[in-house]
């Protein structure tokens, strides 16, 4: 299956927001801010959907930190960290 061109090894929501962040978002703090709370869970509920939002729209680009916020909650949000806690001590 992993072979399959259509499986992709990083979720939609991440290659999304991240290529959308990529084109639109370099600006200072694009992950230390945070979006508006509203525009994030609106962002998220449509990801849910299984629906690819279209994240140019004005809502998306005048809140840009939304977006990155939406990142930094999928990160949060994982049921097992991305930095494994096995692998806790060599990291740190």
């Amino acid at each position: 299956q992993l072979t399959d061109p259509t499986c992709s090894l990083v979720p939609q929501v991440l290659k999304s927001c991240t290529e959308f962040i990529e084109k639109h978002g370099i600006v200072d703090g694009i992950y230390r801010l945070s979006g508006i709370a509203s525009n994030i869970q609106k962002l998220r509920h449509e990801f849910d959907s299984e629906q690819i939002p279209d994240l140019t729209k004005d809502i998306y680009i005048q809140d840009i930190h939304c977006v990155g916020s939406l990142c930094k909650l999928y990160f949060r949000e994982l049921p097992n960290p991305l930095l494994t806690y096995q692998l806790y001590e060599k990291f740190s």
